[in-house]
């Protein structure tokens, strides 16, 4: 005896659906999609599969073992570094113990320690343009006093002792002295810059000097004047960009470091002596950075300085490991901001996601199938009463009241579906009302009627039959409504609790990260594959259901 039987209608609906390729390959990737996520711990997981320590067996991703059972020892720690644990000469040692670790031996929730990505670090040496600057008070004798940072100009030691005046180491024209003097005395006068060359005794490694006098207000006399001196850049340049230069490297499995390459991203970018620095000093440059691999730079020595064609450098070496961190052989999909692998949080936010969508299609399907199956079946005042209050429901600003619950009761997976699905269903009751309407005056109904049958069983066995249509070509629409809906919840805050694998928190970080662009890539890829598959199937199963055949899905 058959538990159910297809109807002759409902077989040439699936059979047109089957012929829509597009649809029906749409619909087994969104299956197996689906079905991969649900096997998430066997792709994705820092415990191991499976794992023999002494003489016994261990299956640690299908529950937590106890520490002390694992580690013998009765201060264990209440958590278990299987990927450290499994090194360490404790394990190792005994040639029977064994460990399978997934293919990702990384959880969604797992911040990664940085020695993990040495591996992968990269070294970048920036050169950041120094314009040579010095300052020092001037009295109103023109002595030099409180001198900073003038030794690069003036290496004489002897002009630093309070008592030598301006003039006896640069020439002072008849307008710098008046500029002087009219600051001294008060007089209003803005900011200027004379070129002024050294004197005679000074023997200076420079030819010329711009000598600033800042600017002076109506009424402000001054005892003495702060004076600044900068260095011109050669070839008349006014802007020197800063050069970036990466390093890249490997090491062997002994841990010594290889070739180490040079590049230059954009050569555009190097100032008009660049090329000349880099081929000049490309040894140094190449020093400099295998240090930064060999050792951890400090602010003391990570920084060098390079003078080259009268331009001082300073170059700083960095091979700190910073989150988001890009695409590697063992991260292929890159690090979050907290260092979380993000394959893995796409992997799990997947099974979340369709999870959430397809159980609140369905409890958004059975909620709208009830009511709007009533108002339309009954009519009357029930189907007034209840239409009124389904308007005024669908007037309510859904985002403040999920904050407003948010803030109250805290987020959860469960009260986020069932805030969400108080509002969704109001869509499906709509379209079953219609079709209840249309259908209660049927023949068959009057039929049904005029035996006897209770308005139960006309409503679920007569009618409820013949008004499928909606409920099937809306569902996939309905879940991709739902998925939507949580993704955007979680890119504004107001979804998943924090820690939860999601499209939109990944998002999110990518809006406050803007240069990682991997974490919108993939997260965007995932939300496309998974709403392309389903309004694919949506098409399909609407054009299986539509009559006419000339508008099937090719």
């Amino acid at each position: 005896m058959k538990l159910f039987t297809i109807s002759p209608l409902t077989q040439k609906r699936l059979q047109r659906f089957r012929r829509s390729r597009v649809a029906y390959w749409s619909l087994r990737l969104l299956i197996l999609l689906y079905v991969i996520s649900l096997c998430a711990e066997l792709i994705a997981n820092a415990k191991p599969l499976l794992m023999r320590f002494d003489g016994q067996w261990y299956f640690p991703f299908l529950h937590a073992q106890p520490p002390a059972e694992i580690l013998k020892a009765a201060d264990a720690l209440n958590h278990v570094d299987y990927r450290t644990f499994t090194k360490s000469p404790r394990f190792t040692e005994d040639e029977s113990n064994f460990v399978l670790f997934a293919p990702v031996p990384y959880s969604p929730g797992e911040t990664l320690d940085t020695k993990d990505l040495e591996q992968d670090k990269v070294v970048t040496l920036s050169l950041v343009p120094r314009q040579p600057l010095g300052r020092f008070n001037l009295t109103s004798d023109l002595r030099i006093v409180r001198e900073d940072s003038c030794s690069q100009f003036f290496p004489q030691s002897d002009l630093y002792d309070g008592r030598t005046a301006l003039d006896q180491v640069v020439t002072l024209t008849p307008e710098i002295r008046s500029g002087i003097e009219r600051r001294l005395k008060g007089e209003a006068c803005p900011r200027e810059t004379f070129t002024v060359v050294p004197a005679e005794r000074t023997s200076a490694p420079w030819t010329e000097l711009y000598l600033t006098l800042p600017e002076n207000a109506v009424g402000q006399t001054r005892s003495t004047l702060r004076v600044y001196l900068r260095l011109p850049l050669p070839d008349g340049q006014t802007f020197l960009p800063k050069i970036e230069l990466p390093y890249g490297y490997a090491v062997d499995e002994d841990g010594n470091i290889g070739d180490i390459g040079l590049a230059v991203e954009d050569p555009a970018t190097l100032p008009k002596n660049g090329a000349e620095i880099l081929k000049t000093h490309g040894d140094t440059f190449l020093k400099w950075a295998r240090q930064g691999f060999t050792k951890d730079i400090t602010a003391a020595d990570g920084i060098y300085w390079f003078s080259p064609s009268g331009i001082r450098y300073a170059v700083y070496t960095s091979n700190n490991i910073r989150f988001p961190f890009p695409p590697t052989l063992r991260h292929p999909f890159g690090l979050d901001g907290s260092g979380r692998d993000v394959f893995a949080r796409i992997l799990y936010a997947t099974r979340i996601a369709v999870s959430f969508g397809l159980v609140l299609a369905v409890a958004a399907t059975i909620i709208g199938l009830c009511i709007g199956s009533m108002q339309g079946y009954f009519g009357g005042k029930l189907d007034i009463c209840v239409q009124r209050f389904t308007e005024i429901w669908a007037a309510l600003p859904f985002l403040y009241i999920m904050i407003l619950v948010g803030a109250i009761f805290g987020k959860s997976f469960w009260l986020l579906l069932l805030c969400y699905g108080l509002f969704c269903w109001l869509g499906m009751s709509y379209y079953m009302r219609a079709e209840f309407l249309r259908l209660r005056d049927r023949p068959f109904v009057d039929a049904a009627r005029c035996q006897g049958l209770g308005h139960a069983r006309i409503i679920f066995r007569h009618i409820l039959p013949n008004a499928l249509t909606p409920i099937i070509t809306l569902f996939p629409f309905l879940l991709v409504g739902a998925i939507s809906a949580l993704v955007s919840l979680d890119f504004l805050g107001f979804g998943l609790p924090p820690l939860t694998p999601s499209w939109g928190e990944l998002l999110n970080q990518a809006q406050t990260y803007r240069w990682a662009w991997w974490l919108i890539l993939f997260p965007s890829l995932a939300i496309f594959a998974v709403m392309f598959l389903t309004v694919m199937v949506g098409e399909g199963v609407r054009n299986a259901f539509d009559p006419k055949p000339y508008s099937r899905l090719q």
